[in-house]
């Protein structure tokens, strides 16, 4: 089966993560796939798509909006005669509703990547997914919350969860290597608290931020990590007392390429979101700090409450609660029993529904689908 795949970029981010495991999992699932991968960006930063066997192409834009990209990309459908067309970022989607309009191939829209509260037809992620709609065969989102938060049309509407490859977490560095990298001389009973997410205005690193200068204030066996960059990061910095960075109670990472290393040496892993700005679809953040052993303390709302279980296999707070957040933390510094058991749950739970063979299996139930004479998927199948 051949399948041409589009995204605007191959940045760290969430979409960018998903299609990679994908790939891998097409790749590894002992079926006839051709996959060709076309990135309409020069910025790639999961290196380990060189090393994938796949056909890539970078279709570089002249701008975001270029007009000439809906004729190149109808020529790549036209040489390469794909049997499904799969997109995964909105502006690809609109290029490819162009550029399909004759071959009229079975064409997989999957952007529904986040589940905002208010949508209207002034976002511009809400406009781009209705009038790519009539061009669409299916939509695949990556939570429930996604689906019901841009309304596509139900009979066209799927949900697969995040396909996670466990083996990332084989071979890590050596625990004791990154602690005394990050934390240089702590004690053993250090409590690690990280998150990991871009530092944007999407995600409320501010909440957790206070929090940590609050808590590390009194009490000295609290660290945490904060992993990732972007431009909300060095106003958040500034705000965090010298004696706290000098410390190495609280640490700002950047971005790290060895990011299931690092979580071998947290206790519990946090990923607030500003509900305002954003609501999380189905978080890789969160799902690779679980799949670690480690619970998740996450702010409620969209994908989210389809993976963190409260009280099972982390904690749900309020947005912006940075008191719920300190008492939650406290609780488990408190409780190391507590958090074991979280923890296990935490593994146990995105084994049981994210691993990325079964994923890529679902992927391939609806490839083979939409191939048939009459491949149409009539209802939605969300697992």
């Amino acid at each position: 089966m051949k399948i041409l795949m589009v995204i605007d970029s191959l940045g760290k981010g969430g979409k960018e993560r998903r299609m990679i495991e994908l790939v891998k999992g097409l790749t590894r699932s002992g079926n006839d796939f051709d996959l060709f991968l076309v990135i309409l960006s020069e910025n790639i930063e999961y290196k380990q798509v060189y090393e994938l066997p796949v056909k890539l192409h970078i279709l570089k834009r002249k701008f975001k909006k270029d007009p000439t990209i809906p004729f190149k990309l109808k020529k790549i459908i036209t040489r390469f005669n794909p049997d499904i067309i799969h997109s995964w970022s909105t502006m690809s989607s609109i290029y490819l509703s162009m550029a399909n309009l004759f071959s009229r191939k079975p064409f997989i829209n999957g952007v529904l990547a986040d589940a905002p509260r208010h949508l209207n037809i002034f976002d511009s992620q809400y406009l781009r997914v209705k009038l790519t709609t009539p061009f669409t065969d299916l939509f695949i989102s990556n939570s429930k919350a996604g689906i019901r938060s841009y309304k596509t049309p139900e009979k066209k509407s799927v949900c697969i969860y995040n396909g996670l490859d466990f083996g990332r977490f084989d071979n890590l560095r050596p625990a004791a290597e990154l602690k005394a990298e990050l934390l240089g001389n702590k004690p053993d009973d250090q409590f690690v608290i990280a998150m990991v997410a871009t530092f944007n205005k999407r995600k409320d690193y501010e909440s957790v931020v206070n929090t940590a200068v609050a808590m590390c204030a009194i009490n000295p066996l609290l660290t945490f990590i904060f992993i990732g960059a972007g431009p909300t990061l060095p106003v958040l910095k500034e705000k965090v007392p010298e004696s706290l960075l000098s410390g190495k109670q609280i640490v700002f990472t950047g971005k790290r390429d060895d990011v299931e290393s690092i979580l071998q040496i947290i206790d519990v892993g946090v990923l607030l979101s500003v509900a305002e700005n954003h609501q999380e679809g189905v978080s890789n953040s969160i799902i690779e700090t679980m799949a670690s052993g480690k619970p998740v303390i996450a702010s409620r709302g969209g994908g989210t409450e389809e993976v963190v279980i409260d009280n099972y296999n982390g904690y749900l707070i309020d947005p912006h609660s940075e008191r719920q957040l300190a008492e939650k933390i406290d609780e488990l510094f408190a409780d190391k029993k507590h958090l074991l058991e979280l923890g296990k749950n935490a593994r146990r739970f995105v084994q049981e529904n994210f691993e990325l063979g079964r994923k890529t299996a679902e992927y391939i139930d609806i490839y083979n689908v939409l191939t048939q004479p009459a491949g149409k998927i009539s209802a939605p199948r969300n697992k």
